[in-house]
């Protein structure tokens, strides 16, 4: 009986009275969950499943996942909760959920081609492909990008680099399990939430982003910008600290150009003295600026080019 052993449980949601199959999953290195689940939705979705099925010959109805595929309960419980429309993907979906069925539906665990390829791409929506307008993920940065390198997502990859430069104060593997680093202001041991660090190759790409972003826009950011007309130039020369510079030194807008472009595009310059030709000849500048910016990102993220 399954039931017998303190170190094997049933799961409380998905143990079906009259499900079909038994699927076996190792929640940690002393405990194992199992499922009673419908054998024919199984085997019509997960080619792992029709594998293990196909080749047991004594215990054809039931199937324990190798620990080796690194498969977690957590992941396996998300993929349920889809296959059983409990939580569908949707565009609603929050990312851990997006997250874990993209894990468990890969090729490298329980194999699901059709929800693998669902779950990628509302994966894909929820992250920037483009400069304009860009819009910051609000967490799991670090986690995502791990996600586009396992996953090959190239898409939305230039984008998450961009948010974590930009957003956080990324820290490698080695910052998060160094205690010195790891404590507060205050001396004390920090938060003992889980936290995704990066890989120091990640680290190196976003130190030579960084660096990228500075050297290219600080110059631009500080520099009022020339116009055909005298009168529009003279606004710029007057304006351009009070608007521009003051607000960007203000919010760290050297490491944002992305937001910082599109900031002063949003500036009432018409109301500042320009005329219309020159408004309009500068936004659609600041906006060129902006694709230039994306553009130079794909350089400015190869830490190996940047050094010659």
């Amino acid at each position: 009986m399954i039931t017998e052993s303190q170190n094997v449980r049933q799961h409380p949601t998905y143990w079906f009275d009259d499900g079909s199959i038994i699927v076996r999953s190792h929640n940690t290195s002393h405990e194992e969950v199992c499922f009673k689940l419908h054998e024919g939705l199984l085997r019509r979705q997960s080619r792992f499943v029709q594998k293990m099925l196909n080749s047991e010959t004594n215990a054809a109805s039931e199937v324990l996942i190798p620990r080796e595929l690194g498969v977690q309960v957590h992941d396996l419980t998300a993929l349920l909760e889809h296959l059983y429309h409990d939580t569908p993907l949707s565009a609603e979906a929050p990312f851990s959920h997006v997250a874990a069925i993209l894990r468990i539906s890969s090729p490298h665990q329980l194999d699901l081609p059709g929800v693998h390829m669902s779950a990628r791409t509302y994966m894909v929506a929820m992250f920037p492909q483009g400069p304009h307008p860009f819009a910051h993920p609000s967490s799991n940065l670090e986690e995502a990008l791990a996600l586009v390198h396992s996953y090959q997502i190239p898409s939305i990859r230039k984008g998450i680099y961009y948010s974590i430069v930009t957003t956080s104060e990324f820290e490698s593997e080695a910052d998060i399990l160094d205690p010195e680093k790891s404590n507060n202001t205050n001396g004390s041991p920090g938060s003992l939430e889980p936290r995704h660090a990066l890989p120091p190759a990640d680290v190196e790409r976003c130190r030579s982003l960084m660096n990228g972003i500075v050297e290219h826009f600080t110059p631009i950011l500080f520099t009022p910008p020339a116009t055909p007309h005298m009168a529009c130039t003279d606004v710029f020369a007057d304006r351009w600290m009070s608007l521009v510079i003051q607000p960007a030194i203000s919010n760290s807008g050297v490491y944002k150009p992305l937001e910082m472009l599109e900031q002063i595009k949003q500036i009432d310059w018409a109301a500042e003295g320009l005329c219309a030709a020159c408004v309009r000849e500068k936004r659609e500048e600041w906006t060129q600026e902006q694709e230039d910016v994306w553009k130079k990102m794909d350089l400015w993220l190869t830490p190996e080019c940047t050094k010659h």
